[in-house]
């Protein structure tokens, strides 16, 4: 799978169960842009790929499984786009700026991904799909605090800087990048509002208060 889900799913072929796994994958990403996550049904799934009910549930034993497969997908795509961005970034905090710019980016690519991460995360309980998405931040967050706590080392950010608190600004302000976007239905100008905002939350790390 491509890392952009936006585009219409190819014809009927035959392919691999692990293949028409993630072209369900897909498929769930593309409508949650179109409509709320509720109404991702395995009959709309079925809709859209042009197959039946039944043949969805040859590759996924329930819905749960499909959620659970969704947020796998989102995990191991997203963290391949993280690494690509500070791959060869030697400086911390210069880590951090591409990793912000890149979840970024991968959102502006995927406008069905926080969709249905926020959905899953507003029910109380500990569904496995809830509790993949909780462990998934919580590594996001400590990769993060990893790379604060680096900076601070490196002398690229204030000693007295809270690590823990730090991730949170950066999560706190992607979120804001997609209310933004969700509000102005238009997610192509992401990158170019968080390349913006990027000095700003510098000066907030490094306790500025102007420029």
């Amino acid at each position: 799978m491509t890392a952009s889900t936006t585009s219409q799913i190819p014809s009927r072929q035959r392919l691999t169960t692990e293949q028409r796994q993630r072209e369900i994958v897909t498929t769930v990403l593309f409508l949650a842009r179109q409509r709320g996550p509720d109404a991702i049904t395995t009959q709309a799934i079925a809709d859209h790929m042009g197959v039946t009910q039944g043949a969805i549930f040859r590759h996924f034993p329930d819905k749960q499984a499909i959620w659970l497969a969704v947020f796998g997908w989102v995990r191991e795509a997203l963290g391949a786009a993280l690494a690509a961005a500070t791959d060869e970034v030697a400086s911390p905090l210069t880590k951090i700026q591409q990793v912000f710019l890149a979840h970024v980016a991968f959102i502006a690519g995927n406008p069905g991904v926080p969709r249905v991460l926020f959905h899953e995360l507003q029910y109380p309980g500990d569904s496995p799909a809830r509790l993949e998405v909780r462990a998934m931040i919580s590594r996001y967050r400590q990769r993060l605090s990893q790379l604060f706590a680096e900076a601070k080392a490196a002398g690229e950010l204030p000693a007295a800087l809270d690590q823990a608190l730090a991730p949170v600004l950066l999560i706190g302000a992607v979120q804001g990048l997609v209310i933004q976007a969700s509000l102005a239905d238009n997610e192509g100008e992401m990158v170019g509002a968080a390349q913006k905002l990027w000095p700003l939350l510098l000066d907030a790390y490094r306790g500025q208060r102007g420029r």
